[in-house]
């Protein structure tokens, strides 16, 4: 006798939704016990202060989820153990680095383990070598103020609270990009736990091909334990510091500063120790839209001559510019994206041309300081930045150069020069952060749309930058290596199959 919708409604709920929440309970206490049984007192569970303290170093809101446990290695070994054990045991994982990304997924999960290296952040310098070597756990800030007294750097990121591990297997953007290529490039070996617990190195002499794809193929392959990084000497080893900081426009400037832009760009090969961005800024608190120019040279130059052209421009009307310690320019730059709140980042990557700059900017403008901001609550502490930032030949040589790398750029860039643009957006509660999701991606969308129309979209979005709900990086990416990379050296496709988090290889049409 067929039984009615509502007494199939009530025989799911009473007894298949028990049966699966059953099994996962069992599952979670299999994994998180194996575990603990593996790394006895570095396992945490819900509803300890361990845990919770986990959950809270996680940056964004937005991504600090609620894992079955997290599991924190020590060391290289320690890192080998768990993979096999969440393999034994077919558990779905999560990678927290830094934990620095900005979307749900990105570095927690809710329904499986988190592998959290925050007990893996030590940076140790090889004089004779040349290089420094860092653990995944670490955050570009406690690199810079490791190597500084020695005299040196590497190519980390801008702001100094972001994480190595996401940053470099993404490409990572620097202040040195120009000069030295992306972090990626300045990889010297990686040290690599793969999907059996074996433990690798991939560098130019060996396992070459790996060290290739991790070289912006992200988290496909293994988990890194260890890079080592090419180290860049400051001109003064006693004064390491460059010179750098903000410039402020009234927004009359717009026009003029985004042509100063361009130019720049056209022309960074000449002075490939000096980087710029625009930023456009909009703060609900204030209720206010400033536009900024980002300026540094990192051989501690002030005022280079590449900079003339933002300086004739009229509409100047206060400046951060100064020599000081990378290390403290890092630092004040990671001020200004506080942890704890909700944040959402979306990216696309265009020519160099005036045109689609203005529009970005102009629709930026529109859709959050005018539509969004009607929308969110007062006490929403709404912040919303779009920037531009250079990709020059000078960058991409570097890569080729260096041994070559996944990000497929000397495909899509078409031997020109291109602008990243990032839209990020940091709010407080999550019925606001459901408000600017889809404005967000509407910006994007209106903004590569409006590219394909000029015939100068790239077709490709930065790792470092893009939204993992809608955004497929890695599609546009050198695919064919990354994925040839993946099926050898995770040939059972553990990182495909149970990691959870990050950006994926995309399925063969």
């Amino acid at each position: 006798m067929a039984i009615g919708s509502r007494q199939a409604a009530v025989y799911f709920m009473q007894c298949i939704i028990p049966t699966i929440i059953a099994a996962a309970s069992d599952h979670s206490a299999q994994c998180c016990g194996a575990l603990l049984s593996a790394l006895p007192g570095q396992v945490f569970y819900s509803n300890t202060t361990a845990y919770d303290d986990r959950v809270s170093a996680i940056w964004s809101l937005t991504a600090a989820l609620h894992p079955w446990c997290f599991v924190l290695p020590y060391d290289t070994n320690d890192t080998s153990i768990v993979i096999k054990t969440l393999v034994a045991n077919q558990c779905p994982f999560g990678i927290r680095g830094g934990g620095h990304a900005h979307f749900a997924d990105s570095n927690s999960i809710h329904e499986g383990v988190t592998i959290d290296f925050g007990y893996m952040n030590i940076t140790t310098y090889d004089e004779d070598n040349k290089s420094a070597s860092i653990t995944p756990g670490a955050s570009w800030q406690s690199v810079y103020e490791t190597l500084q007294p020695h005299g040196v750097t590497v190519t980390g990121a801008r702001d100094g609270g972001v994480g190595t591990a996401g940053f470099i297997t993404g490409g990572g953007n620097s202040f040195h990009s120009t000069s030295h290529g992306w972090a990626c490039d300045n990889i010297k070996n990686f040290e690599v736990v793969l999907g059996n617990g074996t433990v690798i190195n991939a560098n130019t002499d060996v396992n070459k091909d790996l060290w290739q794809a991790l070289k912006g193929g992200s988290g496909n392959f293994g988990l890194v334990t260890r890079f080592d990084m090419y180290t860049i000497e400051f001109p003064d080893a006693s004064n390491p510091n460059i010179w750098g900081g903000f410039a402020q426009y009234d927004l009359s400037a717009t026009k003029d500063l985004i042509a100063s832009y361009v130019d720049f760009t056209e022309k960074n090969y000449l002075d490939e120790n000096s980087s710029t961005s625009l930023f456009w800024i909009y703060s609900h608190p204030t209720r206010s839209l400033t536009l900024q120019v980002a300026m540094d040279n990192t051989l501690n130059i002030p005022y280079p001559p590449a900079y003339d052209r933002y300086f004739s421009t009229p509409g100047l009307t206060n400046t951060s510019l100064s020599s000081a310690p990378m290390s403290e320019i890092t630092a004040k730059n990671d001020a200004g994206q506080p942890a704890g709140r909700q944040n959402i980042w979306v990216t696309t990557t265009c020519r160099n041309d005036p045109r689609i700059i203005a529009y970005a900017a102009e629709r930026h403008g529109a859709l959050i300081a005018n539509i969004l901001a009607s929308q969110v609550t007062n006490n929403s502490g709404l912040m919303s930045l779009f920037a531009a930032f250079p990709i020059t030949q000078a960058m991409i040589a570097h890569g080729t150069a260096n041994g070559g790398n996944a990000m497929n750029l000397e495909e899509k860039s078409g031997g020109g020069n291109g602008v990243v643009f990032g839209a990020s957006l940091a709010i407080d509660g999550e019925e606001n952060a459901a408000l600017a999701y889809p404005i967000m991606r509407q910006w994007v969308g209106e903004v590569d749309a409006y590219a394909a129309s000029l015939g100068v979209n790239w077709d490709w979005q930065f790792l470092n930058y893009a939204h993992g709900a809608f955004q497929e990086p890695i599609t546009n990416y050198a695919t064919d290596m990354i994925r040839a990379a993946s099926l050898k050296y995770d040939p059972d496709q553990v990182f495909q199959r149970l990691r959870r988090t990050g950006f994926k290889i995309p399925a063969v049409a």
